[in-house]
């Protein structure tokens, strides 16, 4: 039986995946998506194990990816992105970019996001390892603040996973949960 999008663009599965794999943008996209499912699979087993009380997903513009509600009740807004590895001379830099795809017109801040936008960031390592399950985390509160924007997040993030780093990124969901918790005093 051909799945629906097969049917909508008359397309067999292999024809539409050769067309993601030949343009850029449109595998940038796909791989978006792969890590929001991929953390949705988590959310399941967070869920079924016990550990996270509950979760929705949110594909809505101007919306973060998930809410969380943990066992406390505390609710987290969680944006899912994806790794970026850029050189700097010989040295393999991880970073994450934090910014809209677009801006609104008139405003060119509107493309930075709001520190208020979400609590945490899912960063999805898959680019890297290729373990597209394999996830980083870090609380926005300790992001750094756009240079010009002090409201706004700034757009590039390293991630350092060393003790004692200014910005904490946590390789466990649950280390990042409970350190959110701590930090909103629950």
């Amino acid at each position: 039986m051909p799945h629906p999008l097969e049917i909508t663009y008359g397309l067999t599965a292999a024809e539409l995946l050769d067309a993601i794999d030949r343009r850029f943008r449109l595998k940038v996209a796909l791989e978006g998506a792969v890590a929001e499912v991929h953390f949705e699979r988590k959310l399941k087993i967070a869920s079924k194990e016990g550990w996270l009380a509950s979760y929705e997903a949110h594909d809505v513009d101007g919306m973060h990816d998930f809410t969380l509600v943990t066992l406390a009740g505390q609710p987290i807004r969680v944006e899912v992105k994806t790794i970026r590895k850029e050189r700097a001379g010989n040295v393999k830099v991880l970073e994450v970019e934090l910014q809209k795809t677009r801006a609104a017109k008139g405003d060119a801040s509107s493309r930075y996001y709001d520190r208020t936008h979400f609590d945490l960031v899912a960063v999805c390592m898959g680019r890297t390892t290729g373990d597209w399950s394999e996830f980083a985390y870090a609380l926005i509160s300790e992001l750094p603040r756009h240079k010009d924007h002090v409201t706004k997040l700034q757009v590039m993030h390293k991630l350092i996973f060393e003790e004692g780093h200014i910005v904490r990124w946590f390789r466990k969901l649950q280390d990042a949960i409970d350190a959110y918790e701590n930090l909103t005093n629950l």
